[in-house]
């Protein structure tokens, strides 16, 4: 009698072998990517506090940073990040308090070992940033530039992006409450904020129409223009925002060095 062997099954362990050890490789890789983006955060951080420090800009707390973008070593390989995001709390630049400065970095350019060292110089193409300045800081600059006998008190505040505005004036030798909104601007230079009181009105009972002519006369005449706090890295200011917390200021620039 004729035996025939049995065929044999065809192996499929190498396959599955293969893909173990590609699911290994690839989290393993991602695994160094975290670490290796975590360590550069740090190093970057430690760089913009030094840099900032350079600059005379004292910071209450440490900065941090954040290299944006996936895979992270890549960029590294490449020498170029598409986006950094820098954070920076209580600053205080050239005696002005600023709560916070949030900057954007794009197209930022740096070699491999000035990333993972912590050594410089790390460029930036473009920045933009957007700052947090106290209504503290804005208030007082008002009461000194409008420490005028027929102004005796003003405070501004914002809300949702419109600028409140209260003041007592004397006309005629009366006291007025005036309450009303402003719309702030920037000066031509992006350096000071111009603040009008045209369109402030009386609160409670209303004028005789002598006494209000002489109102607008003295509203015409009365404005504010307030010098704002100058940004790091050559940040120049674009557009101002009244909120609650703050005026919030955005600013641009270009070619900036982050680090040395």
């Amino acid at each position: 009698m004729v035996v025939y062997a049995k065929p044999k099954r065809t192996r499929r362990k190498a396959p599955i072998v293969l893909l173990v050890l590609l699911i290994v490789v690839v989290l393993l890789l991602v695994a160094a990517d975290r670490v290796g983006r975590s360590v550069a955060n740090q190093k970057l951080a430690d760089q913009v506090a030094a840099q900032a420090q350079s600059k005379d800009v004292k910071l209450g707390v440490q900065p941090t940073a954040d290299i944006t973008g996936f895979p992270f070593l890549t960029q590294v390989a490449a020498g170029k990040y598409d986006k950094i995001l820098v954070h920076m709390r209580d600053l205080t630049v050239q005696s002005y308090a600023i709560p916070k400065l949030d900057i954007t970095a794009s197209g930022v350019h740096a070699k491999t070992s000035d990333v993972l060292n912590g050594n410089g110089p790390i460029t930036a193409d473009t920045v933009s940033g957007t700052a947090t300045i106290g209504w503290g800081y804005v208030n007082q600059a008002a009461k000194e530039q409008l420490n005028q006998s027929e102004v005796k008190d003003v405070t501004l505040a914002g809300r949702d992006g419109t600028l409140d505005v209260r003041m007592t004036v004397t006309v005629l030798g009366q006291e007025l409450k005036l309450t009303g909104t402003a719309k702030p601007t920037l000066s031509d230079d992006g350096k000071s904020l111009r603040v009008s009181f045209a369109d402030l009105h009386t609160t409670g009972s209303q004028l005789p129409p002598a006494a209000k002519n002489v109102l607008n006369g003295v509203l015409q005449q009365l404005g504010l223009q307030i010098k704002l706090p100058s940004l790091p890295y050559g940040l120049k200011l674009t557009h101002v925002d009244p909120q609650s917390d703050g005026l919030k200021v955005t600013a641009s620039a270009q070619d900036v060095t982050l680090a040395n």
